[in-house]
């Protein structure tokens, strides 16, 4: 499921269309389309080849360049226990941005949004931008022209406005505590041993006294000051030299490694009571030899509360607060803009197919 979510974070970054959003189809005119393939048709609005390519092309290049061509005939997981072709889902996806472009757009005059004059001309330089890339056969296969791309353009100017809008005034917030990330160490002396065959065998208990002889050996090292003479002959007191780090690789201790986990990923993995433990720690400081299922640890807190990854996990939980508040906005206004749309039934699958993956 983490790759799935990388995806459909991919698919939400490039669907945003980099550039803008439309003005000039906020008029309920239904567009005419005259000798071009249409691939659905959406609130009376004829949605053609070459627009759908427009929002399909990007995509397609951003997603190669991150998991190379072979991506498209991946099967990636949609839930516990199903799984689609990532071509067949970035389609569905493709369409479903596109239609939730053209229900923004339609909201415009709701939420009295136009574009200025300076937003315009922003449209007008992406779009001589954008089109000069096209190809001669991009543009004779494609259908596509120069009024679409900036009809396009527009489009999506005027949707990212009409979104801006509503998600300012949603008031949505996270806590540091909802978006809390706790770095620490975790300095471990495991109780099993894995055969290349990837049989798991448990130790004996002689076996795990001794790991536990030295986890409390290394506990003892990382909390013990060592005491030197100084040149005047007296005795003075200091840290240990070896860190928590060097102790791990003084005992081989391959799986010991820094983690930046929520507390609910830490109670995932090592349990409630390891959890409230970690908690209960102080910046700097080493919790004692203590056990778990899979052997003895030694936990080093370096942070409770890690503040890069707080804030970008922060971010990460706003944006998906904000998709989902959007997705019950588009269930709302659907029926009442198309009630009888569905990508199965409205789109033209023979014509969409003439777009390569």
């Amino acid at each position: 499921m983490v790759y799935m979510k990388k995806i459909k974070n991919l698919i939400s970054v490039v669907l945003i269309f980099a550039f803008l959003f439309s003005l000039t189809a906020c008029g309920e005119t239904p567009a005419v389309i005259s000798g071009k393939n249409v691939v659905l048709n959406f609130a009376g609005e004829n949605i053609t080849l070459g627009e759908v390519y427009l929002y399909a092309n990007t995509v397609i290049e951003d997603y190669e360049s991150v998991y190379g061509s072979e991506i498209w005939s991946t099967d990636i997981s949609i839930s516990r226990d199903a799984t689609a072709n990532m071509e067949d889902v970035t389609r569905r996806d493709i369409i479903e941005n596109i239609v939730h472009v053209k229900m923004l757009k339609k909201k415009a005059s709701e939420y009295k949004i136009a574009l200025s004059d300076d937003d315009m001309k922003d449209v007008a330089s992406a779009t001589d931008s954008f089109f000069q890339k096209l190809t001669d056969e991009q543009l004779k296969k494609m259908e596509l022209d120069y009024d679409t791309v900036k009809k396009v353009m527009e489009e999506n100017a005027i949707a990212r406005r009409v979104y801006d809008e509503i998600i300012g005034g949603a008031e949505i917030e996270v806590s540091d505590e909802e978006a809390r990330e706790t770095t620490f160490y975790d300095l471990y002396f495991e109780c099993y041993a894995v055969a290349s065959s990837g049989d798991v065998t448990q130790f004996s208990e002689d076996e795990k006294a001794a790991q536990y002889d030295r986890a409390l050996q290394a506990y003892n090292t990382l909390i013990n000051p060592i005491e030197s003479t100084t040149n005047d002959g007296t005795s003075s007191k200091k840290t240990n030299s070896m860190n928590i780090e060097g102790l791990a690789e003084y005992y081989g201790l391959k799986n010991s490694s820094y983690y930046t986990m929520t507390p609910s990923e830490i109670e995932g993995i090592y349990g409630k009571d390891i959890c409230d433990s970690l908690y209960g720690l102080e910046d700097g400081s080493y919790s004692l030899v203590t056990e778990s299922e899979y052997g003895y640890h030694i936990f080093y807190m370096k942070e409770l509360t890690d503040r890069d990854a707080t804030d970008q996990h922060k971010l990460d939980i706003i944006k998906t607060k904000k998709n989902a508040y959007m997705e019950e906005l588009y269930a709302e206004w659907l029926p009442k803009i198309d009630a009888g749309y569905s990508y199965e039934k409205s789109v033209d699958f023979d014509v969409y197919q003439q777009i390569d993956f």
